[in-house]
């Protein structure tokens, strides 16, 4: 059934309407509601080549110039591997930021196929969404049996296949937090071929469970050290800037890895000898142990690292665009130090917060130029990767923010570009989306950010944040999501704000995806009586809590009540909005569906050729939502017996789908689905018991995080 969620944070303003143009052909009514965004579960192609072994999934970290392959380290690293059956035991790589531990997991990693091991999967372990979303990737890649396109389906079945296949293996969880789920972890290999190698900041009980073997990473040794300048101005061809003080300065830096990156960049980049940086160090004027005071353990290092970091940035901040690196600095480091998209700098939140701060305008080449120039200064890094085109390292970040300006402001204009760079239907988008959701988690984190305070309500960022992951399948998630932010909303806004009711009922379309239909219709049920207390009965939020407990009821298999419902939602429709507005359309749609489930195929018929007319008339023959009523309207010519007008209608949903949303896109695929169906089953009585849902409608997303 199409729902429709209300948009928090407007008032009465209703936005981010989409539609969900969905007729399953086996009869049965598809509903899902959620505000700003449309609700579709994203799903994973099936490969139709043969796998190729040996296969590699994910983004293994570039070499690092002048790696250095700490042999030492290593042989500890290798000492704690196996000896345990078939228990997968995993060296879990601890230690502080900037110490390499990444490094040293991609060497594995590209070890691990230079000798040919079967499969090599390297996960950001930062987001679990993101992990799960990984291994349901490589669950339909390797063909695993069952694999379907469910997100969360699909990871359990990658894991099972772990435990079970003899081919060998090896899984690297990067950045892993003491909050990474247990079920993450593979924890059993058939034959002892499989292996896990994950790095983490964490040096509790989390990174030390299960068969798990902790290896502290530190520094470099002096040694290392010296390799590593030497290696690295080598091959800048700046060796003459190795001078006696080499030794001393590595000592001063404290042999951190990132320390001395950030020394090597700055040296070839001011043209300045080890004994010319080290007298700049020294002669730091701004004292920063009181910004960020040295502390004795595995953060030891973090004030030289900060001193070095903050050196480079005053170089960065002379370079052209002058004076723009340190904002544009401080904006990143609010964000997911695993990336962010390049396009964020082009949107309008961030070129006026830059320019309100810079004093002048500010262009997305003004803003892409201070990136290019903090790239080159080490202080971020710039890559190909999609959709993470800017990253930084996190004690970068940390230091940026602990010495930078107040965040508060930066951090509203980042959740509006957030906002700006989130596309309205992102289920075909689902690298973006992660990563978007990614930086949303890292932004909300911020202790001096605030994205629900009066009178504005809950930003509109959470709102799509909560929305993506429905449109991504990840519905367990979403509930604990939608679950958190009703309680926010309630402590922070009361529990009758308008923003407070729609993350509620947000969270009922959550419970009803998962199945908790019981638990869906008790919230939509007390969403809509708070909902009549503050509002008349023909209020925008009035009907659409109605539409949205209507889809509950027809997917719950109250008809009848569905029924009465939408007869009464669509009166108001008609009377506020009028004849041709896309939510009249969609109520139409919903009741034609479910007067096709009660037998009244005729008015279904007839509501529907309704629909495909005004849409075809108002939005044009080769819009998603007219094709997808063609997709409908088939289904019920079907019911009907008019199996040629079926068959015709079919065909044009799937030509228009193809050829407009790519093969790939959930609905392409029902109408494909259905049209095969009505091939196969002439008549309807033959598939009529081929599933437990109910023919489709629309179903539109409900409210808005």
């Amino acid at each position: 059934m199409e729902t429709v969620q209300q948009v928090g944070g407007g008032g009465e303003q209703v936005q981010g309407w989409q539609v969900r143009n969905g007729i399953d052909g086996s009869a049965t009514v598809h509903g899902s509601a959620f505000q700003a965004g449309e609700m579709t579960v994203h799903q994973y192609a099936a490969p139709t080549a043969p796998v190729v072994w040996p296969v590699v999934i994910g983004r293994i970290p570039p070499k690092a110039t002048a790696f250095q392959p700490r042999e030492e380290l290593r042989r500890e690293i290798d000492a704690a591997r196996g000896q345990y059956g078939t228990v997968v035991l995993s060296q879990v790589l601890a230690g502080g930021g900037g110490v390499g531990k990444s490094q040293l997991a991609a060497h594995y990693a590209r070890e691990a196929i230079e000798t040919g091991t079967d499969l090599v999967l390297w996960a950001d372990a930062a987001e679990p969404s993101a992990v799960t979303d990984l291994y349901a990737r490589a669950a339909v890649e390797l063909r695993v049996p069952g694999a379907n396109g469910e997100a969360e389906q699909d990871a359990e079945r990658f894991l099972a296949w772990l435990a079970a296949t003899e081919r060998g293996w090896l899984i690297v969880l990067d950045n892993t937090t003491e909050h990474t789920p247990e079920q993450l972890w593979p924890v059993t290999s058939r034959g002892g071929r499989g292996r896990v190698i994950a790095t983490t900041r964490h040096r509790g009980a989390a990174s030390t469970g299960g068969d798990r073997t902790l290896i502290d990473v530190s520094t470099y040794s002096p040694a290392e050290s010296a390799a590593y300048l030497g290696e690295r101005l080598e091959r800048a061809k700046c060796t003459r800037f190795l001078d006696a003080h080499a030794e001393e300065l590595a000592e001063e830096l404290g042999h951190l890895p990132l320390a001395l990156a950030h020394a090597a960049a700055y040296m070839v980049n001011t043209r300045r000898s080890c004994g010319r940086y080290l007298e700049l160090f020294r002669d730091r004027s701004r004292n920063l142990d009181a910004v960020l005071p040295a502390r004795t353990g595995a953060d030891g290092y973090r004030g030289p690292v900060t001193a070095a970091l903050l050196l480079a940035l005053d170089a960065a901040t002379l370079e052209q665009p002058i004076g723009l690196a340190g904002p544009v600095l401080h904006l990143t480091a609010l964000l997911d130090p695993a990336g962010h998209p390049e396009q964020l700098w082009n949107t309008e939140a961030v070129l006026h917060h830059l320019s309100a701060i810079h004093g002048r305008p500010v262009t997305a080449n003004d803003a892409l130029d201070a990136l290019a120039v903090l790239h080159n200064y080490s202080l971020v890094t710039l890559t190909d990767t999609p959709n993470r085109e800017v990253t930084l390292h996190a004690l970068t970040a940390r230091a940026a923010l602990d010495t930078g300006p107040d965040a508060a402001q930066a951090g509203l204009a980042l959740a509006d570009a957030l906002v700006e760079l989130w596309p309205s239907e992102d289920y075909g988008l689902q690298g973006l989306a992660a990563t978007l959701r990614a930086n949303t988690d890292v932004l909300a984190g911020h202790q001096t950010i605030n994205l629900i305070q009066r009178p504005q309500g809950i930003h509109m960022l959470l709102f799509r944040c909560g929305t993506s992951l429905v449109n991504a399948g990840l519905y367990a998630t979403s509930m604990e999501y939608w679950g958190n932010l009703s309680a926010a909303g309630e402590r922070f806004l009361g529990i009758n704000h308008r923003d407070t009711l729609s993350a509620r009922g947000n969270l009922a379309q959550s419970c009803w995806e998962a199945g908790r239909t019981d638990e869906a219709m008790s919230l939509q049920e007390q969403v809509l009586t708070d909902l009549q207390r503050h509002y008349d009965s023909h209020h925008p939020a009035v009907v659409l809590a109605r539409n949205n407990l209507a889809a509950t009821y027809s997917g719950a298999g109250r008809i009848e009540d569905a029924i009465s419902l939408q007869e009464q939602v669509l009166t108001d429709l008609l009377f506020v909005l009028g004849t041709d507005h896309p939510y009249t359309l969609m109520a139409i749609n919903n009741l034609a569906a479910s007067y096709l489930d009660t037998g009244h195929i005729d008015n279904a018929v007839r509501l529907q050729e309704q629909v495909l007319a005004d849409r075809q008339r108002v939005l044009g023959t080769g819009h998603p939502h007219t094709l997808m009523t063609s997709n409908n309207l088939g289904i019920v010519y079907w019911r009907a017996g008019r199996l040629d007008q079926a068959t015709t209608m079919l065909r044009q949903a799937v030509e228009g789908l193809d050829r407009i949303l790519g093969p790939d896109h959930p609905d392409t695929m029902l109408a494909r689905k259905n049209m095969l169906l009505v091939a196969q089953h002439p008549q309807p009585e033959a598939a009529h018991d081929s599933s437990t849902r109910s023919p489709s409608s629309e179903a539109e997303p409900g409210s808005a995080v």
